[in-house]
């Protein structure tokens, strides 16, 4: 195994509908490892002693079958503060347990990547999983932000508003990022931000 310092590992954090995801996607194109944080919340609320906590606390209409039913949750979740906060209190600490273990795994891979990227919108409400060496906010306007979320299709702008709303106790914590990205413009002119974060920080160590 090598020494894990040798890969750089950046957070990439934000609001929904702020950009995040794209800027990782180039991140990846670029030959970033990811680490969705989202994706990796969805895994651990397939577990058994994790679903029967949640039904203990939220009740059975967030479950379907045995299995939490995510979109019954988030809307519960994203109206209560109160209730947001227990869930990330249920499962915040094994979800940060999860990630320092993919990246100890890709540290220590044969084929270790130039880079290790954590895409996580939660990043300042984790606990540590190991050192990260830069953390970037990608956001947008409330406005730009909304317009995205139902452009998309996965929200009306009822629920997009909400989501927006719910993520405003966030924005003192996203605003600590070593770098904020302002992403109001083009998916070209993010993409092309990126590649050149890329270039000036990573690319030039890989130079003989």
């Amino acid at each position: 195994m090598g020494d894990p310092r040798s890969m750089p590992v950046w957070a990439v954090t934000g609001p929904i509908g702020g950009g995040k995801s794209l800027a990782v996607a180039e991140l990846a194109v670029l030959g970033a490892a990811i680490i969705d944080a989202d994706a990796e919340g969805h895994e651990l609320l397939r577990e058994q002693h994790i679903s029967a906590a949640i039904a203990e606390q939220f009740g059975q209409e967030v479950m379907v079958g045995g299995a939490v039913d995510r979109s019954a949750l988030g809307r519960l979740v994203f109206a209560d503060p109160e209730a947001l906060a227990r869930l990330n209190a249920l499962v915040h600490s094994r979800l940060s347990r999860r990630i320092a273990e993919k990246l100890q795994a890709l540290a220590g891979a044969e084929s270790r990547p130039c880079l290790a990227v954590v895409e996580a919108a939660v990043y300042f409400l984790l606990p540590s999983f190991g050192e990260v060496d830069l953390v970037i906010c990608v956001t947008a306007s409330e406005d730009a932000r909304r317009k995205r979320l139902v452009a998309s299709g996965r929200f009306d702008v009822e629920t997009a508003s909400a989501r927006v709303a719910a993520q405003r106790p966030l924005l003192h914590d996203w605003i600590r990022s070593d770098i904020v990205l302002h992403n109001d413009g083009t998916a070209a002119e993010l993409r092309r931000t990126i590649h050149d974060l890329y270039r000036d920080r990573i690319r030039w160590k890989e130079a003989p």
